[in-house]
């Protein structure tokens, strides 16, 4: 059996220059449809029971492409949601998602989203053999979803002469300061760690913590409040004994994203 290759995008520009990507990167896979609307989707659905990867905008033509999901199962389908915006991340955590793109769509993320696939193939059957019609990618994005979900339960840090480990949940925030990164508990106690926040980011539970600038990475037990700033920015007020020096903003771009996180 092939597996499908299926992208679901509103506007066919697009649509074409994601699949001339796809086969660039990926010339075995086969594309097999292009659609550009819910209602299409879910008739694509009931009518393809084969596993298939989705590349999937979340403004379709007609709707918000979380409806298609009440309407049509998608439990043997891996997604990749590509959107111009990026509010509906907390959305597509709850869905079997592989990856969320930002548009205009980078061929390193799409590499990076083959490179996810290609890592946990041997985890999910060690019977796959090169060849990538034998993928179930289904299995993939569940086994990508178990390697996400173990996330890092405490840091060992190194003092003069001894360790000490501290639980994650007991970290307030991580900042940069002067090229150092420090690790702050919710006692206001800096810990100096050998980690960059990018590679943090990658360690931690995102309903836990969030890079919130290039700065800082919060805890969501460490917020207080948002406060509106100038051009539709927020700076996020810590709770008390808990303030910093430095302003902790929050970009336009990422305000929306920082305020459904909160809203969960």
């Amino acid at each position: 059996m092939n597996y499908k290759v299926l992208i679901i995008e509103d506007e066919p520009l697009l649509s074409a220059a994601l699949r001339k990507q796809i086969e660039n990167l990926q010339p075995n896979l086969i594309i097999d449809d292009e659609l550009r609307t819910v209602a299409d989707t879910v008739k694509w659905l009931e009518n393809n029971p084969e596993p298939a990867l989705i590349f999937m905008d979340i403004q379709l033509a007609d709707g918000i492409c979380f409806s298609i999901f009440d309407q049509a199962d998608v439990s043997n389908k891996a997604i990749v949601f590509t959107t111009a915006y990026d509010e509906y991340a907390i959305e597509a955590f709850d869905i079997n998602s592989v990856a969320y793109l930002l548009k205009p769509i980078k061929t390193n993320d799409l590499k990076k989203v083959f490179a996810k696939l290609e890592k946990v193939k041997k985890v999910v059957d060690k019977q796959i053999k090169s060849s990538s019609f034998n993928i179930n990618y289904s299995q993939l994005a569940e086994e990508v979803t178990r390697q996400q979900n173990k996330f890092r339960k405490r840091f060992l840090i190194a003092k003069a002469d001894s360790y000490k480990q501290i639980p994650v949940e007991e970290i307030a925030f991580f900042m940069v300061d002067e090229k150092l990164t420090l690790a702050v508990t919710f006692e206001h106690r800096e810990h100096i760690i050998d980690w960059t926040l990018s590679e943090l980011e990658e360690e931690l539970k995102p309903d836990d913590f969030m890079r919130i600038n290039r700065q800082f990475i919060l805890n969501i037990n460490a917020i207080d409040r948002l406060e509106n700033y100038f051009n539709n920015k927020l700076i996020v007020k810590l709770i008390s004994g808990l303030e910093t020096s430095t302003r902790i903003v929050v970009s336009r771009e990422k305000a929306s994203l920082v305020k459904s996180w909160l809203d969960q």
